[in-house]
């Protein structure tokens, strides 16, 4: 089983009541690329990590937050809010993902935590309107409401996403999941920044996503040129095989 390691002499009677949020590195990336955004933009303080029996056995380091983690713990004030966030740098191996859910919930409910917000991402395929930004699930007796958009019925959710929304509702957490339609393929920074500012509006909070927007704009061009390139070769090549018949 999963085990929380704490790197901080902290008083962890401070996380009751809490808002957990977390997400994982599956579609658009939009989970990991929302709570990584949420704690810069919220200057949360890293208080630990979830260690587990098989880490991903990557790091690396950065002036803001130090040495990485694959599940590392954040915490801070958001407003009126307290929020615990969990960043998921890796993927918890396919072994292990079942345990690991199951301790997000088992931590969730050690913590005392309010309420419980899951981030992925959701193909745009399934979107009904053109103008439609994303879909959500409650779970259990929520507080948490999204009048802007509809909830996703009767539709599939995989990966550790779909582990961790069964163990919160079993083990009796309230909570909600966000969805944004996404490219499921690449990143999605821009799918993040509706995440953010729906959780924007659960805390009260006005929360800039200037920098996902930004990380956005450079992806999408980084795409175009990649397009254009592939459009000269094949054309390229066209005229070369016209040339031989």
């Amino acid at each position: 089983m999963p085990k929380f390691f704490s790197l901080v002499d902290f008083d962890f009677s401070q996380l009751k009541d809490s808002i957990l949020i977390t997400g994982f590195q599956g579609f658009g990336l939009v989970g990991y690329l929302t709570t990584l955004h949420l704690v810069r933009e919220l200057k949360l303080r890293k208080i630990g990590f979830i260690k587990t029996k098989y880490m991903p056995d990557v790091t690396m380091y950065t002036k803001e937050h130090g040495l990485q983690y694959p599940f590392e713990v954040y915490f801070g004030n958001a407003g009126e809010h307290k929020v615990i966030i969990i960043v998921h740098n890796g993927t918890p191996i396919e072994r292990e993902r079942t345990s690991y859910a199951e301790y997000l919930a088992t931590l969730a409910k050690q913590f005392e935590v309010r309420e419980v917000i899951l981030v992925g991402g959701l193909s745009q395929e399934l979107r009904d309107d053109p103008n439609e930004k994303y879909r959500w699930i409650p779970i259990n007796n929520t507080s948490i409401v999204f009048n802007d958009s509809k909830i996703l019925e009767e539709r599939y959710v995989i990966g550790p996403l779909a582990l961790a929304m069964m163990f919160i509702q079993a083990y009796g957490i309230r909570g909600a999941v966000i969805l944004p339609f996404t490219e499921p393929f690449r990143p999605d920074p821009k799918a993040g920044a509706v995440a953010v500012e729906a959780i924007a509006r659960i805390l009260g909070l006005s929360i800039s996503v200037q920098k996902l927007i930004d990380e956005a704009a450079i992806i999408e061009a980084i795409e175009a040129e990649r397009a254009k390139i592939e459009k000269t070769i094949e054309d390229s090549e066209r005229r070369s095989r016209l040339t031989y018949i």
